[in-house]
C-alpha cells in the first residue's frame, strides 16, 4: 500500500467515525467532545504538514470535510466515503504543495 492509499484509507475511516459522532451530537449526546481518534494528527504527519499558517489552512480543510460527511448516506462500510476521502486528500495535498512552492 502506498502512502497515498494509506492516507486516503485513514481519511475514509475518520469520515465514517465523524459521521457517527456528529449523528450522536445531533441527538444531544455530545459525542464529539469525548470520542476523537486523532487521525488528523497521523495524516498531518504522513503528509509532512509544516507548522504555521499552512498548518492552520490544512487543518481547516480537513475539519470541513469531517463536518460535511453528514451529507453522505450512512452505510455499513466506508465505500461511500472513498470519493469524499480522495477529494479531501487532493485538497490537502494542494495546500502542502502550495507551501512547498514558496
Amino acid at each position: 500500500m502506498s502512502d497515498k492509499d494509506l492516507i486516503i484509507s485513514l481519511i475514509q475511516q475518520d469520515l465514517k467515525h465523524s459521521q457517527l459522532v456528529l449523528g450522536l451530537d445531533d441527538l444531544g449526546m455530545d459525542a464529539s467532545d469525548k470520542h476523537c481518534l486523532e487521525i488528523l494528527d497521523i495524516v498531518a504527519n504522513l503528509m509532512k504538514v509544516p507548522d504555521g499558517e499552512i498548518e492552520y489552512d490544512w487543518c481547516r480543510l480537513y475539519v470541513t470535510f469531517m463536518q460535511e460527511c453528514k451529507t453522505v448516506g450512512v452505510t455499513h462500510t466506508t465505500a461511500t466515503m472513498k470519493p469524499f476521502a480522495e477529494a479531501c486528500y487532493n485538497g490537502l495535498l494542494e495546500i502542502v504543495k502550495s507551501e512547498n512552492a514558496h
